[in-house]
């Protein structure tokens, strides 16, 4: 068993040569455990430790159980730190000792892995922040640079995105040449799961609260997939604070609104699969979501994001997730934007058709269109136009450019 060492400070953790970090949240929850060390705490007990005085999710105590867990490198069915005993709470196991600060000499532990996570494209510090309606919802940034918001999306994770065979590679190339700030969307990720309202207009809410909690006077927009969408009304509801808008994958219209009778039938028949199959052991309902987002991925790959999808959200959650962006439909919306907008598609994107691309690009006035190479909804590092499309943002909004 490692011997860990934890800053209260910087929530820091240590053990010889090995370095991580807890978000200041996952810090307090780890001191309430060290300080109680061999008792067990309910849930309750940990929410009015690390909470005092708020009314939040429970949910907030299984998720920052997690991020403890993975810094120390802990297995929650073999547990050498953490116990979760059943139906009671957690208990911290092992022997504990208090450490004077003047003992810790030179860089804290935080500021060494911040300039390794700086050099590797990872920030592991997530923060939460309020939407309209209370809801808690995390929030991260990576890299420097021009401030680049990447909107919310489902089935999101603000640490295991990191280890996402598709998205890692957008978030390591875009971090060395932005400032990228990311949310993970309410009731999906680190963000509250329980007693939340998942509709349009609070998921335009949540994109304003982390654009307010970051206080940049304009930043850009990168919305992809249904994050298009939000970023569209989010453009028109505050069009003052958004410099541009970048639109990958994206489309106005959900499968509900495109004159497809097949599309809705098939939109009925996910959302009930995802309701009832969503969390079993068996994956074939999210093998079906592997395939369309990434038909060329490898078993690996797609082993990867089933198991993925599993740890994002609830069943209910995600089944409400997809209902709702079948159903959505902002394309009235389009010919009003005004902000500046580059619009991104996959030739033979099987989940938002090349045609949901097009008519972004035709609707809102002055943009320009560039068309990938590619079978995914989301382009694999290792395509050949995955560089074309980082080019073509990084151009966009730094340069003012597009080819």
């Amino acid at each position: 068993m490692k011997r860990w060492v934890l800053n209260l400070e910087d929530g820091g953790l240590s053990s010889g040569g090995d370095l991580s970090g807890l978000s200041p949240k996952s810090t307090d929850v780890l001191a309430c455990l060290i300080n109680n060390a061999g008792s067990v705490l309910s849930r309750n007990d940990i929410l009015q430790a690390a909470w005092p005085g708020l009314h939040v999710s429970p949910d907030l105590v299984r998720e920052n159980i997690f991020e403890i867990r993975k810094a120390l490198g802990d297995d929650a069915s073999e547990p050498k730190y953490i116990e979760t005993v059943g139906r009671r709470g957690f208990r911290l196991i092992g022997p504990v000792s208090i450490q004077s600060q003047s003992r810790t000499t030179g860089n804290s532990v935080s500021e060494q892995l911040t300039k390794s996570c700086q050099q590797s494209g990872q920030m592991p510090v997530v923060k939460f922040a309020r939407s309209k309606d209370g809801t808690s919802i995390a929030h991260t940034i990576s890299g420097d640079g021009t401030p680049l918001l990447i909107a919310g999306s489902w089935m999101s994770h603000l640490d295991m995105d990191w280890e996402n065979p598709v998205y890692s590679g957008y978030l390591k190339h875009l971090s060395r040449k932005f400032q990228v700030i990311r949310y993970d969307q309410r009731g999906n990720g680190l963000s509250q799961w329980s007693d939340v309202d998942i509709s349009f207009e609070r998921m335009v809410d949540d994109m304003a609260a982390i654009v307010d909690e970051y206080g940049h006077e304009k930043l850009a927009i990168l919305g992809m997939s249904q994050g298009a969408s939000v970023a569209i009304a989010y453009a028109l509801r505050q069009p003052d604070r958004v410099s541009h808008l970048v639109l990958n994958g994206g489309y106005a219209r959900g499968r509900k609104h495109r004159g497809n009778d097949a599309d809705r039938e098939e939109s009925d028949a996910l959302v009930s699969l995802i309701r009832h199959s969503w969390g079993n052991e068996n994956p074939a309902i999210r093998q079906t979501l592997t395939t369309l987002f990434m038909p060329e991925a490898s078993k690996e790959q797609m082993q990867w994001f089933n198991d993925f999808q599993k740890i994002c959200g609830p069943a209910e959650n995600i089944a409400q997730f997809r209902a709702m962006f079948d159903d959505m439909n902002v394309a009235k919306l389009l010919p009003e934007i005004t902000t500046p907008t580059l619009v991104l598609h996959s030739d033979r994107d099987a989940v938002a058709p090349l045609s949901e691309g097009k008519l972004l690009a035709c609707q809102i006035e002055g943009s320009s269109f560039v068309q990938l190479n590619s079978p995914n909804h989301m382009l694999f590092e290792t395509e050949q136009d995955f560089t074309k499309m980082i080019d073509n943002i990084d151009n966009f909004i730094n340069s003012g450019l597009s080819a």
